[in-house]
């Protein structure tokens, strides 16, 4: 590979030169798409032209450093002399290369959020962030002096795009395909390219739509596994003449959750918007009251009775949801029968993107499930009660 050709990409100015007032830049981007080894490269230029920094490069682990940062960068100086020559000295064991100007890259992982207060930088670059706590990622984050790059795969929503850090004034977004590597082998390209969902490739068996848009384009795209595929972003449609039902799951240490579920059965289409998700709450008889109507129904958590009686006596129509044996699988199959429009509730969007069956079969996570196991109550008494399915 020609790293000169390489650091004259567009891919390599643009992370190299970034804009005043700029302290993160968040490499997101499909697969090969060369985001790891160009960051890598502005890592080893600005060691060689900023005397005396120190750059620490931080995985999941280290066995994934060492098929990711740690490959590139030997990558990079194997194909680049002029690079190369600068390097004094690598430790193997404690995977630091040292320059001869006094700069060094450091190649670490933390266990925790106080193993990573220890220590500062001018700069840090997090290899697959998906992959490292957002309490770990804020105590390097904070304790680096100059710029801070990520890069990452976007295969599920994770902290990054759910604490929004893509839309934060001091951040910056570079999002790559596999069309920015120039260099990526013919093979590999053919391969992301077999999963776009063209006539050809669906009659040829190879289209995914996930792995296209995950893979190929660098965007957001629920789990392969993801249990609810049937839903869009879209309008609370005032106009239509709904059958309204409220979910509401209890939460407490983990959100309480008051969902809308507007039903029109004739299209086969649910509308979905958050009302209340919220970790402990504690004026929640207030918060339901805010929200629903008297009369309107809502479809509750059985696990808490005296809850149910206390919304029966602010004169709501409140109800125990069905549990039981085949209960979730079979509110599942219910949901799954619609198309789902989620309006305005990121967090619903949050919990639709990353709730996934789990390796065994026929069995949900039990996480990321909050919103939907409420909206799974609604669903589940309109059909046992309206519909009578």
């Amino acid at each position: 590979m020609n790293n000169d050709r390489f650091q004259s990409s567009k891919l390599f100015n643009t992370n190299y030169n970034y804009p005043e007032g700029k302290d993160l830049t968040i490499n997101r981007g499909g697969s090969s798409s060369g985001k790891t080894y160009t960051v890598m490269t502005v890592i080893l230029t600005k060691c060689i032209k900023e005397p005396g920094i120190t750059v620490t490069v931080v995985g999941q682990d280290i066995p994934n450093l060492k098929k990711g940062a740690i490959r590139d960068t030997e990558l990079i100086l194997n194909n680049t002399p002029q690079l190369r020559q600068w390097i004094r000295s690598y430790n193997l064991s404690d995977r630091i290369y040292k320059f001869k100007n006094g700069s060094k890259i450091e190649f670490t992982s933390y266990d925790n959020e106080q193993d990573a207060k220890n220590g500062k930088r001018d700069y840090l670059f997090c290899n697959e962030v998906n992959g490292i706590s957002e309490g770990i990622f804020e105590a390097l984050y904070i304790r680096t002096k100059k710029h801070t790059w990520v890069d990452f795969n976007p295969s599920a929503e994770f902290w990054l795009s759910l604490k929004k850090y893509e839309e934060r004034p001091t951040s910056r977004v570079i999002i790559s395909t596999f069309k920015n590597n120039p260099f990526l082998d013919i093979t590999v390209r053919n391969k992301i390219l077999a999963y776009e969902p063209t006539k050809e490739n669906i009659n040829a068996g190879t289209a995914d739509t996930y792995r296209w848009k995950v893979y190929g384009l660098g965007q957001y795209a629920a789990l392969e596994g993801a249990i609810y595929k049937n839903w869009r972003s879209g309008q609370w449609p005032e106009d239509k003449e709904l059958t309204i039902i409220h979910g509401l799951d209890w939460g407490f240490t983990d959100p309480f959750s008051l969902i809308e579920v507007g039903i029109d059965e004739p299209t086969k289409q649910i509308y979905v918007r958050q009302k209340v998700y919220q970790t402990e709450l504690i004026k929640w008889r207030k918060a339901v009251s805010d929200n629903v109507r008297v009369g309107q129904v809502i479809v509750c958590d059985s696990a808490v009775p005296g809850n149910i009686h206390e919304l029966r006596m602010d004169n709501h129509e409140a109800y125990g949801a069905w549990k039981g044996k085949g209960s979730i699988l079979k509110g599942i199959s219910w949901l799954q029968g619609y198309s789902i429009v989620v309006c305005n509730s990121p967090d619903i969007e949050h919990e639709l993107n990353n709730y996934e069956w789990a390796v065994k079969e026929n069995t949900p996570i039990d996480k990321y499930n909050h919103a939907l196991d409420s909206i799974r109550y609604a669903v589940s008494w309109y059909k046992m009660n309206i519909v009578r399915e």
